[in-house]
């Protein structure tokens, strides 16, 4: 009898069947949670994408002169209030994003620079669901102080040469000369950050400046722009034909400043004080004397809602300004107190360096040191006192009140000049020259003559690091941001977007 071979066959194929269906099952299922996954990771790209293009679009808004929400607590920045919700990316599948600008007023050093924190939520809806993702960065808006230098009118008839320091940024809205008068590097003219509005320095190697062409290079004949390993780097360490920063009286916004003395600082409204002033800071105090024979006035600051003192004095008019000189026999040991706390004081006409000016925590790595002066001219001079002894005069009475400035002066502050020169009253005397040292930096409309290669006063700039991130009360700013801060935030949700962090 012969075995029924056709049921051996059918059951094969049923088998065959069972088994190639079980594969595609498999292949399916493999290709779709492929396909699955796929779909979860290109969406949950394009969350970060979308989030990282809002953070942009809010910082390029930011930077381009859009107001910023002001509040203590994180208000939505896009959509535009009062709207709510989410904002539509342009174009097709970009999906939609809410971004909250966080002010800072948790660090005390941030927040004295007025940063933002701007958080952004990135939402992509589709099949998989609905993915989020966050970013996160921080702006801060330029502040003049940050520069060790700023010169908006630079000289031609002057030069900066062997044996000049720089510190912290140096900022010109035009051509400066650089001087070297030797072959040596060693002395060489030395820069932490070197920008001209300009599409170069011109060189000399002889006292005085020299016309263009403009030199292009950080070395050139005896000149080797110190530190070469960072200069070479070009940008942001060397900078030509940079933008100009607008300045000025009429361009810079130093009214800011003058309001905030009015509705809560000092304010000394126009003929409340003398021409010739003097002025004294001593500790959180400031004390003021109109004339040799007059009574000192006493004016606590520390409770200064906004530590401003504001003089609006007129603009040929002009106020001495010195800390509490060292002890002087006599007097009494509080005598050696400076400066103890942040301060901006403005002034309409001229400032006059009196003597030294020191703050009482001179340690610039102290964390806990926020002790910073401001100075604001608007249309006078920032003037090194001629003392009148040191040329056969006769000055006040009282030596706690006297000009001296016939030896090395310190003057910790950062200055701005938005009309006037830097410069000496009497640049041929003392004979030296001696050394006129700022701990901070200087911004000036112009430079004009402190010295003689035999008397007057050497500028040397020691620049406070806290500049970069701090500045004093109400100090204005230059109209352009900065980027500090980047960061992916995976987590981010609708529940914590709006959270007070920063």
């Amino acid at each position: 009898m012969k075995p029924d071979r056709r049921g051996a066959a059918l059951a094969m194929v049923v088998i065959a069947t069972l088994v190639l269906s079980i594969l595609a099952a498999a292949v399916y299922t493999l290709f779709d949670a492929n396909m699955k996954s796929y779909t979860w990771d290109r969406d949950r790209i394009q969350a970060r994408y979308t989030a990282e293009a809002g953070a942009n679009l809010a910082v390029d808004m930011i930077m381009g002169g859009a107001s910023v929400p002001y509040d203590t607590l994180p208000v939505q920045f896009l959509p535009e209030p009062p709207a709510t919700g989410w904002e539509d990316l342009p174009g097709d599948d970009l999906g939609e994003v809410t971004v909250w600008v966080d002010p800072s007023n948790n660090n005390p050093e941030v927040w004295a620079g007025d940063a933002y924190g701007l958080r952004a939520l990135g939402r992509v809806e589709s099949q998989q669901g609905t993915f989020d993702y966050g970013m996160e960065t921080v702006v801060v808006p330029e502040n003049f102080a940050r520069f060790a230098t700023f010169l908006n009118v630079p000289p031609t008839n002057g030069y900066y040469g062997d044996g000049y320091r720089f510190d912290g940024p140096f900022f010109a809205n035009g051509g400066v000369c650089l001087f070297s008068s030797d072959a040596s590097t060693t002395n060489d003219i030395w820069f932490y950050r070197f920008s001209l509005a300009s599409p170069g320095y011109w060189y000399s190697t002889g006292f005085g400046g020299t016309a263009p062409p403009y030199r292009t290079s950080p070395v050139y004949g005896n000149l080797s722009i110190q530190p070469p390993e960072r200069m070479s780097m070009g940008a942001p360490y060397f900078e030509l034909n940079v933008d100009p920063i607008a300045y000025g009286p009429g361009e810079v916004d130093w009214g800011d400043a003058r309001n905030a003395a009015i509705s809560g600082g000092l304010y000394f409204g126009p003929g409340t004080l003398d021409d010739r002033t003097r002025m004294i800071l001593r500790n959180d105090t400031l004390l003021v004397k109109e004339s040799n024979a007059a009574a000192v006035q006493r004016f606590y600051l520390g409770d200064l809602v906004n530590p401003v003192v504001w003089i609006d004095n007129g603009a040929a008019q002009r106020v001495y300004l010195k800390s509490m000189p060292p002890y002087v026999t006599g007097t009494a040991p509080w005598c050696q107190d400076g400066l103890s706390m942040p301060l901006t004081i403005g002034v309409n006409g001229s400032l006059f360096v009196s003597g030294t000016l020191q703050y009482q925590n001179r340690d610039l790595q102290d964390a806990g040191n926020f002790t910073m002066l401001g100075i604001i001219i608007v249309y006078g001079n920032f003037t090194i006192a001629v003392d009148p002894e040191s040329v056969g005069g006769t000055d006040w009475t009282d030596p706690v009140w006297r000009i001296v400035t016939n030896a090395d002066i310190e003057y910790d502050m950062v200055v701005m000049d938005l009309n006037g020169a830097f410069n000496a009253e009497n640049w041929n005397v003392p004979p030296g020259p001696v050394d006129f040292m700022v701990m901070g930096g200087y911004i000036v409309n112009t430079e004009g003559y402190t010295t003689t290669p035999s008397s007057g006063y050497d500028t040397v700039i020691y620049y406070d690091p806290r500049l970069l991130s701090m500045h004093p009360p109400f100090f204005p700013q230059t109209g352009r941001w900065d980027v500090v801060y980047w960061a992916e935030k995976p987590d981010l949700d609708l529940d914590s977007v709006d959270e007070h962090w920063f």
